[in-house]
């Protein structure tokens, strides 16, 4: 193999203040530097639809997030799983598929609580943040 880039990468292992499943839509790239610009080390699980599949019915795509966050906890000690969807999401349909954006917030609303729902029966009492990106910021599902 040829070396094709230098850059040093540290060895000693760590322990991830979260593990972020986040939509791979690169709109929301510059969001997801703000939210973990203050973690020190963080696993990210960066998938169409963000926590989509943790929302719905048992899948592949379930098992397949789901075995990515257990993976972080069972690596690196992870301290909390940071969730997000987010509007116009082509994964969904995007924004057509609603009747307004109060409705597409509600929809998306709905669909983080059963994600956070779902992923706290399986991590027990490990914290779970759930949030919804907007194209002005983000908000904390309570």
């Amino acid at each position: 193999m040829e070396k094709t880039l230098s850059y040093e990468t540290p060895k000693e292992h760590y322990v991830a203040d979260a593990c972020v499943v986040w939509c791979y839509d690169d709109r929301f790239s510059g969001l997801l530097g703000a939210l973990t610009k203050d973690l020190k080390n963080y696993d990210l699980v960066k998938v169409a639809g963000g926590a989509k599949a943790l929302a719905g019915d048992p899948s592949p795509e379930r098992n397949f997030v789901l075995g990515q966050i257990t993976t972080s906890l069972r690596l690196h000690g992870t301290k909390r799983v940071v969730l997000m969807l987010h509007r116009d999401c082509g994964a969904y349909g995007g924004s057509k598929q609603f009747a307004d954006p109060d409705a597409e917030a509600a929809f998306f609303k709905d669909q983080l609580a059963a994600a956070r729902d779902f992923l706290k029966g399986e991590v027990g009492d490990l914290p779970v943040d759930a949030y919804f990106a907007d194209f002005d910021g983000l908000f904390l599902l309570s």
